[in-house]
């Protein structure tokens, strides 16, 4: 009997770099707690975006290294494309989450920009001290963890978005359709530079523990901030990760796919139905695209 066929990256994926542009402060000075008038969940999105500016700057410069190492005779045509588009795509990603942050800072929170500078050191590090091929691994697994939240948040909790204010709202959706759309660039690449399974599968490991320590970090401090940093928000925090409908709990499985070593990224295909359950917020989002810039 024929075994299954291993899923691969769509022939016809097409991925289209959207530029829009919305105002954070605006909207947060008119409600400081913009996600269902709850800080913690705020503030949960709030410190997950903000590892967003330079993680999407290491992903860009990995994707890069990566393919300049091995040369663009030795990538096929598609794949070079597709790396193309998916660091516009990311630059965009990049560019709005900064805007985002530099709200947070105007609005009352000043020590986002610290957190900042210490990615960007972290980050510098990394490209002085660690290969190509290992800084890619680390980005194709963050590629899995954010395609996974698009499709937390098409699937399992539709709420994650659907409670959240404009332009939160928008930008989440915007962000997670162009994460589905690039999802397996970064392994296809992996893959195509004979990346191990065991570096891919312990970059996993180490890109969600870092990406959650990271986070509650800068929950607390916002919360701290707002003077909210006691007993009953700490236990607000712990149940949307971890509880019985928390965050984490939903993703385990979807991120627990990854170290199967047969695991591809286009398994499944969120595009369509991300578009119809958002269909209002998508159409706003086509309609405010700018020219977008080639950033590679």
């Amino acid at each position: 009997m024929l075994g299954k066929r291993r899923a691969q990256t769509p022939s016809t994926l097409k991925l289209l770099a959207r530029s829009v542009r919305f105002n954070y402060l605006e909207s947060m000075q008119k409600n400081r707690y913009w996600h269902d008038n709850d800080p913690v969940k705020t503030h949960f999105f709030n410190a997950l975006q903000a590892l967003f500016p330079e993680g999407e700057r290491f992903f860009m410069d990995s994707a890069r290294d990566v393919r300049d190492e091995l040369g663009k005779g030795n990538i096929p045509p598609a794949l070079l494309e597709q790396i193309q588009l998916f660091i516009r795509q990311e630059a965009m990603h990049g560019r709005e989450h900064d805007n985002w942050s530099e709200a947070l800072i105007e609005l009352g929170y000043p020590a986002m920009e610290m957190f900042d500078e210490k990615l960007k050191r972290d980050n510098a590090w990394s490209r002085k001290n660690l290969a190509p091929i290992t800084r890619l691994a680390m980005t194709a697994a963050s590629e899995h963890f954010t395609a996974s939240l698009a499709h937390l948040f098409i699937y399992h909790r539709p709420d994650l978005v659907e409670k959240a204010e404009s332009p939160f709202r928008e930008l989440l959706i915007y962000h997670a359709l162009e994460e589905v759309e690039h999802k397996a660039v970064c392994y296809d690449l992996y893959q195509q530079a004979e990346g191990s399974y065991w570096k891919r599968a312990s970059a996993m490991v180490f890109v969600t523990v870092d990406l959650l320590l990271r986070l509650r970090n800068r929950m607390q401090y916002l919360l701290e901030q707002d003077g909210l940093w006691d007993a009953k928000h700490r236990r607000a925090m712990r149940a949307l990760i971890w509880g019985k409908d928390g965050i984490m709990r939903a993703l385990a499985p979807f991120l627990l796919q990854y170290f199967r070593p047969d695991f591809h990224p286009w398994e499944t295909d969120e595009r369509r139905d991300l578009m119809e359950r958002f269909r209002e917020e998508m159409d706003l989002i086509e309609k405010m695209q700018e020219p977008s810039a080639d950033a590679a």
